[in-house]
C-alpha cells in the first residue's frame, strides 16, 4: 500500500611529474560492453564504484560494483545475479563506521512482476573480493525507480519515484522483502513529478526534482523535518527562464542551501545556474547563470568548506566530444576556477563526492579506452587547489579490462568492436545511428522505455528517435552471424 502526503590489466603510464602524479589520479574499468557508474563512495578502507553493465555477454544490464583499496588500486568488482533483463545499482548507505567489511547497496531492478522494484543487497568486502550475502526485493504493481539512498531519523531510506510521484521508503531492521511493501509517495494528483537527488543535512531531508506543470518541467525542492512531516516546497528559478527547467543537485551545510539546476534557452543550447534558498522556508535569491553560449549541463554541486564545487556535463562544439568540467566558486555562486576532465573521447559526468581528507572523487563514462566501449571513470582530485591545473597536465591513468568479463571478451572476438550509438543524449527529432557491427543486414534491435515496455523493433543501424518521447531507454541490439546481443543505455531529449 501507498500512503500520500579486465582478463589482463593493461597499465598506461605517461611522462609527467611526480607532483600531479600524486596531486590527480583517473582510473578506467570496464569491459567490452557499455558500462556506467551511478555513484562513488569512499570509506575509511577504500572507494566503492556502483553501476550498471552489459559487458558480461548475456545481453542484459546488471549491477556493477567495483572496490579501490586505500592506494586506489582495483581490488575486486562483482556483478548482481543474472536473472533479470535489466538491473542498475544506483547508490547506497554510508554507515559512517570506519573499517566497516560490509556495505548495503540500494538498486533498481525489472522484476518477474512486470514492474521496476527496488532491491537491497548486503556486500561483503573481503579485501580481494566481495560477495553479496544477503537480498531483499521489494515487489510492488507500481515500478519503483530509487535515487538515493539516505540516512534520517535514525533509520535507512530510499527516496525515488514511481508512476509520476516522489517515494520514500524506510529500509526497516531486519531487511524484509514484502510483496506489497508501504511507501510514503508525494506530488500533485494531476502533475507528474520526479526525483534527481536527496541530501540530509542535521534533522531535515531535502530532495530536488520536477514538477510537470501546464507541459512546462519546473526544479522542484521539498523538505521535510524531524519529525517526518513535510515543512516547505518550492518551485524555484520562477524567473529568468525560457521553457524546461531541472533541478540538479542541492548543496546544503551551515552555509546555507545552494541549488543547481539546467535550463532550456530561448537561442542557446541547454545551460545551468545555481540560486540560494533559505533553510527556514526555501525563500530563494536571485539566480545565478554559470554557462557561457555552450551546452553545459548540471551535475552534482556540494560545499567545500565556505566555498562551493560544481560538476557539470559540458560540449565546446569541437572535435573533442563531450567532457566532464569540474568549477570552484565562491559561497554565493560567484566563479573562482575550474578544469576540464576529458579526453578525446566522449566523457560524460555521473557523480561527485569529497572524502573526509578533502580529496574530490569525479564520476563519469569515456568512450574509446577499452575496444571502443563505454567505461567507467573515476578521477581522484586531492583538493580544490589542483582544479587550475586539471586540463594542463596529464593525470596518473590506469586502464583494466575487468577480469570478470574476460568469457565475454572471447564471445565478442568475431566482431571488430562493441556496438554503441551516436549521438547520446540524442534529440528527439533526429535519428540514433547504431555504430560497431559488422553489417547492417545482420543488425535488428528492439527500444525499451523504464518500465521494461518494448516501444519499437526494427533491423539495421538507424533508429528514428521521433518515435520516442523524452526519457531514458535501453536499446537490445542483435547483431553479427554469432547473434550477439547487447543492451546500451540511451537519453532522449526535447
Amino acid at each position: 500500500m501507498k500512503t500520500a502526503i579486465i582478463f589482463t590489466s593493461l597499465v598506461l603510464s605517461f611522462t609527467c611529474s611526480v607532483f600531479a602524479q600524486s596531486e590527480i589520479q583517473l582510473r578506467i574499468v570496464g569491459g567490452p560492453g557499455v558500462d556506467q557508474g551511478n555513484t562513488v563512495l569512499p570509506v575509511d578502507n577504500g572507494t566503492y564504484v556502483l553501476g550498471s553493465t552489459s559487458s558480461d555477454g548475456t545481453g542484459n544490464v546488471r549491477g556493477y560494483v567495483i572496490f579501490y583499496d586505500e592506494d586506489f588500486q582495483f581490488a575486486w568488482s562483482l556483478l548482481t545475479p543474472y536473472d533479470t533483463p535489466v538491473e542498475q545499482v544506483v547508490d547506497a548507505w554510508d554507515t559512517g563506521v570506519d573499517n566497516s567489511d560490509e556495505i548495503t547497496i540500494l538498486s533498481q531492478r525489472l522484476g518477474s512482476n512486470g514492474t521496476y522494484n527496488l532491491v537491497v543487497y548486503i556486500v561483503e568486502n573481503l579485501g580481494s573480493e566481495g560477495q553479496i550475502i544477503s537480498s531483499h526485493e521489494f515487489t510492488h504493481i507500481n515500478n519503483q525507480l530509487p535515487v538515493s539512498a539516505i540516512n534520517w531519523r535514525g533509520s535507512r531510506w530510499a527516496v525515488g519515484e514511481s508512476e509520476g510521484d516522489g517515494f520514500l521508503v524506510n529500509i526497516n531492521e531486519p531487511i524484509t522483502g514484502l510483496s506489497d511493501f508501504s511507501y510514503t509517495t508525494w506530488g500533485h494528483p494531476v502533475r507528474t513529478e520526479t526525483v534527481e537527488s536527496a541530501k540530509v543535512y542535521g534533522d531535515t531531508l531535502y530532495v530536488t526534482g520536477t514538477t510537470e506543470i501546464d507541459g512546462v518541467k519546473q526544479s522542484t525542492i521539498w523538505a521535510w523535518g524531524a519529525n517526518g512531516e513535510p515543512i516547505w516546497a518550492r518551485i524555484q528559478p520562477d524567473t529568468e527562464t525560457y521553457g524546461d527547467n531541472y533541478a540538479r543537485d542541492l548543496a546544503v551545510n551551515d552555509e546555507g542551501l545552494m541549488l543547481l539546476y539546467s535550463f532550456e534557452r530561448a537561442t542557446l543550447p541547454l545551460g545551468h545556474g545555481v540560486i540560494t534558498l533559505t533553510s527556514e522556508n526555501g525563500t530563494p535569491g536571485m539566480p545565478i547563470n554559470t554557462s557561457g553560449n555552450i551546452f553545459v549541463d548540471g551535475c552534482k554541486l556540494d560545499w567545500y568548506g565556505d566555498q562551493l564545487l560544481k560538476l557539470a556535463h559540458i560540449d565546446f562544439g569541437l572535435t573533442s566530444s563531450t567532457d566532464m568540467v569540474i568549477t570552484w566558486l565562491g559561497s554565493f555562486g560567484g566563479y573562482i576556477n575550474s578544469g576540464i576532465l576529458g579526453t578525446n573521447f566522449d566523457e560524460k559526468p555521473s557523480d561527485m563526492k569529497i572524502d573526509d581528507q578533502g580529496r574530490i572523487w569525479v564520476l563519469g563514462s569515456t568512450k574509446g579506452f577499452l575496444n571502443g566501449a563505454q567505461s567507467i571513470c573515476l578521477y581522484r582530485i586531492d583538493s580544490l587547489n589542483v582544479i587550475p591545473d586539471v586540463n594542463s597536465i596529464t593525470p596518473g591513468l590506469v586502464i583494466k579490462n575487468d577480469p570478470l568479463f574476460q568469457n565475454s571478451v572471447g564471445i565478442l572476438s568475431s566482431e571488430s568492436t562493441s556496438p554503441s550509438i551516436y549521438p547520446n543524449p540524442v534529440l528527439s527529432s533526429s535519428v540514433i545511428q547504431l555504430t560497431g557491427v559488422s553489417s547492417s543486414e545482420l543488425c535488428s534491435y528492439k527500444v525499451f522505455n523504464t518500465q521494461g515496455d518494448i516501444c519499437f523493433v526494427g533491423s539495421g543501424v538507424s533508429i528514428p528517435a521521433y518515435n520516442f518521447s523524452p526519457g531514458n531507454y535501453f536499446i537490445s541490439v542483435t547483431y553479427g552471424l554469432s547473434k550477439i546481443r547487447s543492451m546500451i543505455p540511451v537519453t532522449v531529449v526535447n
